[in-house]
Formats: C-alpha cells, structure tokens, sequence
C-alpha cells in the first residue's frame, strides 16, 4: 500500500483546504433566530436606504455607502449589518467620525465592539429602538456636513 501524507487523502486531494471551503459554504445566517436577528438589524437602516447606495443586500449581510466620496476617491461607507458565527454586528460609521453622536445609555455601550460595531446575539427590542434613533441622529448630522451627497 503506498504512503499517503497526513494532508492528502487517498484521492490524492488536499484535506485542510477541502474542510476550510466546506466551512466558509456554511451560511452566515445560521438558525431561524439568527435570521430574524439579522432582519430586525436590518430594519433600522431601511428609513434611510431611499437616500444612500446599497452595496450589498444578500441574507447575513446588508451595506449602506453614501453618495459622496471620500479622501480616497470612494463613496463613504454609512453602515451595515453583518451576521457572523457568535454574533450579529451592527456597524455605523458616523459614531467613529463625529463621536459627539455617541450619546447612548449603559446597556447599549456594553454593546459596543471597537468604534463602530454594535454586537447582538438576540433580538432586544428596546435596545433596536435607542438605535434606531441613533441611526436617524447619525444620518442627520452627515446630511447637514454634506457627507451623504445628492442621489
């Protein structure tokens, strides 16, 4: 019988690669919860997507650019919703440029991940609110500073 190296199989084929595309195939979206999470995020951006560009809109991710460009000659990115393995993220770019907008209550900033992202692993109805307003606060100011530009 001849030697087959721990990283082949007996066809000869790559192991390791073949279990790294088969898990990155897994939806992002996961359980019936984990979908109806990812929805309600995405529900919040939906008053203002009429007036940005969406740049991706498949189930587990949902992105928002404005119709201006930035320094580097590209439209800005405004936000999105992104469905990970552990989390679903919520991120809104404006909080990072203008962090006169963060004015939140406790249990939302526990939420905060880094500058931008707001992390959920369930549906808190409350907390979608408060960033609900969040959201409209954020979308006003780079409205009135000229950072979402004419569609």
């Amino acid at each position: 019988m001849a030697y087959v190296s721990p990283r082949l199989n007996a066809r000869g084929e790559k192991t390791r690669d073949r279990t790294r595309a088969a898990t990155s195939a897994r939806s992002n979206t996961g359980s019936a919860g984990d979908a109806e999470l990812f929805v309600s995020l995405r529900k919040i951006f939906l008053p203002h997507a009429t007036q940005l560009v969406v740049t991706r809109d498949v189930p587990g991710d949902y992105s928002l650019d404005t119709h201006a460009n930035g320094p580097g000659g590209k439209p800005l990115f405004f936000g999105g919703v992104r469905a990970g393995r552990s989390h679903t993220g919520f991120y809104l770019a404006p909080i990072a440029s203008e962090p006169g907008l963060l004015v939140i209550s406790e249990h939302l900033r526990k939420r905060l991940q880094g500058k931008t992202c707001f992390a959920f692993k369930t549906v808190e109805t409350a907390l979608f609110e408060e960033l609900a307003t969040l959201t409209a606060r954020c979308f006003e100011a780079w409205r009135v500073a000229g950072k979402i530009g004419v569609p």
